[in-house]
């Protein structure tokens, strides 16, 4: 039984999609800070007893720096910033309405030059996400999915040095604090023209102070994906991505130098094969802007593995 005529839930849709839009286009902040988050569509429903696994590895690379939206020419401090990281999602369809997801992932390594030619890095693992969606629309062509989180770490002792000193905040692999999470999922279907439209809303909020009296910025990710069938084992994905982050706090002051948002443009192939679906991406910045001078993501590219047991 509908609850409500469907014309009046795509009505519904439209404005979530306006107001979310809406919403990110009127803060300002942001910037490069590393949050690995999967360039996929498979972050929707699953249905009742099914397993999935999404293996992913991400290598994200910056050496530009801005200040607002106007490219430095000097170096300030950092000559590069680089990271390799491996995550993990599993999901696990509760019921036909209800899923839930766990995230794990690891920096294998985060790699900083100076200007004074010191290498400083670090390794370590992210913090871990343990989230509930809830399937608020779901038809053959049509699914409108919520869901909500715990982001946690496992330990809220930052990384130090070898001398006991805390490592700088870019270098620290996890936020090493608790926070809230907060998804929105839609996707549309074609079928008569093998293509589909999904838009992927993340909101990561609340976040706490760790051991030194640092907290992160919120962070907000928008994802609008365009995805087209070739045949039964290869598609394309065309992803355009925003990401806004709020300043983070110290002590209750705000720290200068962080904060902004950016525009990615995200090409994506993926290619089926025995139930398997390999996806290999590449992040692409375009558009910048930054509260006060910041060094900025040049690129990223990113492997993803994807499998669905049926239990």
């Amino acid at each position: 039984m509908k609850i409500f005529p469907l014309k009046n839930n795509y009505f519904k849709i439209c404005s979530i999609v306006i107001l979310v839009l809406f919403f990110n286009e009127n803060i300002y902040s942001q910037c490069c800070s590393a949050n690995p988050v999967v360039g996929s569509t498979n972050v929707g429903l699953l249905s009742k007893n099914t397993l999935r696994e999404i293996a992913y590895y991400r290598y994200s690379y910056s050496d530009t720096y801005y200040e607002g939206n106007n490219k430095q020419p000097d170096i300030h401090y950092l000559k590069y910033a680089w990271y390799s990281y491996v995550g993990n999602i599993i999901s696990f369809g509760i019921s036909n309405k209800f899923t839930a997801d766990l995230e794990l992932g690891y920096y294998i390594r985060k790699q900083e030059l100076t200007d004074a030619s010191r290498k400083l890095y670090s390794q370590g693992w992210n913090n871990g996400i343990l989230s509930v969606k809830y399937g608020l629309i779901k038809h053959s062509n049509f699914e409108c999915t919520i869901g909500s989180g715990l982001k946690f770490p496992f330990t809220k002792n930052v990384l130090e040095d070898n001398y006991g000193r805390p490592l700088s905040a870019s270098l620290q692999t996890s936020t090493n604090a608790f926070g809230g999470v907060f998804l929105l999922f839609l996707q549309k279907n074609f079928p008569e023209y093998q293509f589909r439209i999904v838009l992927n809303h993340r909101t990561e909020a609340f976040n706490g102070y760790n051991s030194i009296y640092y907290m992160k910025g919120n962070t907000f990710f928008t994802s609008l994906f365009l995805s087209k069938s070739l045949n039964t084992h290869w598609n394309i994905i065309i992803q355009l991505r925003n990401e806004y982050r709020t300043r983070d706090y110290r002590y209750d002051k705000a720290i200068i130098g962080t904060g902004g948002y950016v525009w990615i443009f995200s090409p994506q192939i993926n290619f089926n094969f025995k139930g398997f679906y390999f996806s290999l991406l590449y992040d692409k910045p375009f558009y910048y802007y930054t509260n006060e001078k910041q060094i900025v993501n040049k690129y990223a590219i990113s492997f993803i593995c994807t499998k669905d047991f049926n239990l």
